[in-house]
């Protein structure tokens, strides 16, 4: 596939997932100031996002929880931790609908 193609995969998936999610009011997306990135943290309104990511979980989504190595950071935006979505050469754009669905459907429970 090649380097390039690699890295175009992942930027195209990374900015239509910001897309995705930037049409949800309730997810408040952290540190995108660059379109092209294909880790995403993120919390949904004031569900916790270890309950985000057990529920995600059982739906078959798999993403991290917690501060990711960056408790001071997490400090000074004054949150617990975040949900974490990276997208890779293996992933779709059916994987990122899939997030944003099981989203909206985590949503509807709180």
């Amino acid at each position: 596939m090649g380097l390039d193609n690699i890295s175009r995969h992942e930027r195209e998936l990374g900015s239509y997932a910001l897309e995705q999610l930037r049409q949800l009011p309730e997810v408040t997306i952290y540190g995108h100031s660059i379109e092209s990135e294909a880790v995403i943290s993120f919390n949904v309104g004031t569900i916790h996002h270890m309950d985000i990511g057990t529920l995600l979980d059982r739906l078959g989504i798999a993403v991290r929880t917690g501060h990711h190595c960056a408790q001071p950071l997490m400090d000074r935006l004054g949150v617990l931790g975040t949900v974490r979505a990276s997208f890779a050469l293996y992933n779709t754009k059916d994987e990122v609908d899939a997030l944003v669905s099981g989203l909206k459907r985590v949503i509807t429970m709180f």
